[in-house]
């Protein structure tokens, strides 16, 4: 359904404008857009809006799988990445649910899988992060993509807007005395499920 509805969505865009599509630019996780560049003969450009890490293990999640397996990391959890360039301080446990273990079968797991599998088609790949991050990650990427290209983060271009602060958190932050809170912030993106806060 998704890859009719973006179809969709693209011939309605060129009724309304009059003019074709000369390229197209989609999250990186709708790797079918790579197929529809390819028909249509313009350019892919996918958008990866995490970072870097998360990108190079759905590229070489073919690699993991083939190295680690994929009956589950039970007792090898501390076992390192270290057959990855820039993932050599990466555990197991670490990985996503979806790599080697939790549910590789998943609608998520497999377009992930998917998307590492095309990406390297693209025209371009770019990503909201700093190329100077990890030299050698950013270089091993480069070198399994057409182009890679960094270009965020985004938050530093457009701030996210003011949210009115309903909840009394900072007036109670401003009670304390100074040095007698840890304060954690997850920005405006996420918010931990309570048993993980809880753990916090």
């Amino acid at each position: 359904a998704a890859p009719e509805s973006f179809r969709q969505g693209m011939v309605m865009a060129v009724a309304e404008t009059g003019r074709p599509v000369s390229c197209l630019v989609a999250d990186a996780f709708i790797w079918f857009a790579a197929d529809m560049a390819a028909e249509m003969g313009v350019a892919w450009l996918p958008f990866w809006t995490a970072g870097p890490n998360s990108l190079s293990t759905h590229v070489y999640t073919d690699e993991i799988r083939e190295k680690i397996g994929v009956s589950g990391i039970q007792g090898r959890e501390d076992e390192l990445l270290n057959f990855i360039p820039g993932m050599s301080k990466v555990r197991f446990r670490d990985l996503q649910e979806g790599i080697v273990f939790g549910n590789l079968n998943s609608l998520f797991s497999r377009m992930l899988h998917r998307m590492g599998q095309v990406l390297p088609k693209a025209t371009a790949v770019f990503i909201n992060s700093f190329e100077e991050l990890d030299d050698s990650l950013t270089n091993d990427l480069k070198s399994k993509l057409k182009t890679y290209l960094n270009i965020g983060p985004f938050n530093l271009i457009t701030p996210p807007p003011v949210v009115p602060n309903t909840t009394g958190c900072l007036q109670w932050l401003k009670e304390r005395k100074p040095t007698s809170v840890v304060y954690i912030s997850f920005g405006t993106v996420t918010t931990p499920p309570p048993a993980e806060l809880v753990a916090l």
